[in-house]
């Protein structure tokens, strides 16, 4: 009587089970963005603000008419709160990249806090706003990294294509080629403030992905 009566239990508790773990999946996939839908393509811009760089990437996604995603590090935002209020200014979203650009997983676990936080802050003293989005430096991260994030919420966006533009080996023709030889729906580019080539292959970048029938979004933009 006593096995039947657990048997039946645990039958009357299987659907709940089944939803909780579910659940749980779903939770932790709305937690990243690693890609895009259909044909869109979000450029995305690792390591800013840095003078002299962010003001031509401005320029050209000014001229073509694209927005993108700036991935700013805390401790530069401070240094050239003008650079990120022109960011702002262009319609581009500023998200998070921590405030010292250290490899997170490797960090003490106050120190995780702090830079994500301390990014935060930054960001909303020059721009009035929290970012919403972030990337750990390198992409490095692991279930406390992301679960401090979350904390301060932040969702963490990857990246789809990854053409390795602080490679010294790359021109921008050879960037703008490797790029586009990767493209595909849902894309999400990672490229990197302070790298020349990528300026040089920026606009060539942009019109390939037309040219292929795509259309640029912001990661905030991306359902």
């Amino acid at each position: 009587m006593v096995k039947m009566n657990c048997k039946k239990i645990a039958m009357a508790l299987l659907p709940a089970l089944l939803l909780l773990y579910g659940a749980g999946s779903s939770a932790e996939a709305s937690s990243f963005l690693k890609n895009g839908n259909g044909k869109t393509v979000a450029l995305t811009f690792d390591d800013g603000p840095r003078p002299g760089y962010v003001e031509p990437i401005l320029d050209i996604l000014r001229e073509k008419g694209v927005r993108a995603t700036f991935f700013l590090v805390g401790r530069y935002v401070l240094a050239h709160p003008e650079l990120v209020r022109a960011i702002d200014a262009g319609g581009h979203t500023v998200a998070n990249h921590t405030f010292y650009h250290n490899n997170l997983t490797s960090l003490p676990p106050e120190n995780v806090y702090r830079e994500w936080r301390l990014c935060n802050e930054a960001v909303e003293q020059v721009i009035g706003k929290k970012p919403r989005f972030a990337r750990p430096p390198g992409g490095r991260y692991n279930d406390f990294v992301a679960e401090r994030a979350a904390e301060e919420g932040l969702r963490i966006v990857l990246w789809t294509n990854n053409p390795g533009d602080y490679s010294a080996s790359l021109d921008g023709p050879s960037l703008a080629r490797k790029v586009l030889s990767m493209a595909r729906e849902g894309d999400i580019v990672l490229l990197h403030v302070g790298v020349a080539p990528t300026i040089d292959a920026l606009p060539e970048i942009i019109d390939g992905y037309r040219k292929k029938g795509f259309s640029f979004v912001t990661v905030d933009e991306i359902r």
